[in-house]
């Protein structure tokens, strides 16, 4: 009686794993990389935490502080009123930016800030709504494109309130919002099938 015994050969096993690797290589990055949605959401965490960063160190340093927003560049920066007498006159230079004591990660002009994450921008994408309600018309629903913090965190004028919207730039779809309310508290949306979800 004869037995036929099949089987790979070495060659065969190390073509194989060759396919495999090359396979794995191509399609991992992209099964790794965080899609648009997620890296919105991650840019408008990251704003949200910024200002309650700002807002804390106004308290802590008891000074004003001025969150700006520069849309057509998508880039935001803080400036602190560095007066000795605490006036809480800003005239937004570089030597406020670095007392603020924000995490700078880049610069405008000259001036360090927070530049968005690539691919992520200041815009509404296909929202039609803020998350408060209401039409949305710009991407930085402040007055001034800016908040101001007094020495107490509080924000200035009393009871302004107002949103930032970021989109990724090649999925208007990806939406996400930071809302700044009248009593100084910060809450990140996200734009999920026509509506705004905390």
């Amino acid at each position: 009686m004869k037995h036929s015994v099949r089987g790979f050969s070495v060659i065969e096993l190390i073509v194989m794993m060759l396919v495999i690797a090359v396979v794995a290589s191509v399609a991992l990055p992209r099964a790794l990389k965080p899609s648009p949605e997620q890296q919105v959401d991650a840019a408008a965490r990251t704003l949200m935490r910024d200002l309650e960063q700002m807002r804390m160190r106004a308290i802590a340093a008891k000074r004003s502080i001025r969150v700006r927003f520069y849309p057509s560049s998508d880039f935001y920066t803080a400036f602190m009123d560095i007066t000795p007498e605490r006036l809480g006159t800003i005239v937004e230079t570089s030597a406020e930016v670095r007392e603020s004591g924000l995490l700078t990660r880049g610069s405008r002009e000259g001036v360090l800030g927070v530049p968005l994450p690539t691919g992520v921008v200041f815009g509404v994408g296909s929202a039609t709504t803020g998350p408060l309600g209401g039409g949305v018309s710009d991407a930085v629903l402040l007055e001034g494109d800016a908040v101001e913090f007094d020495a107490r965190g509080m924000v200035k004028p009393p009871g302004s309130e107002g949103v930032v919207f970021v989109t990724f730039e090649e999925s208007p779809r990806a939406v996400a919002a930071v809302t700044i309310s009248g009593a100084s508290a910060f809450r990140a949306y996200r734009y999920r099938g026509g509506r705004w979800i905390q």
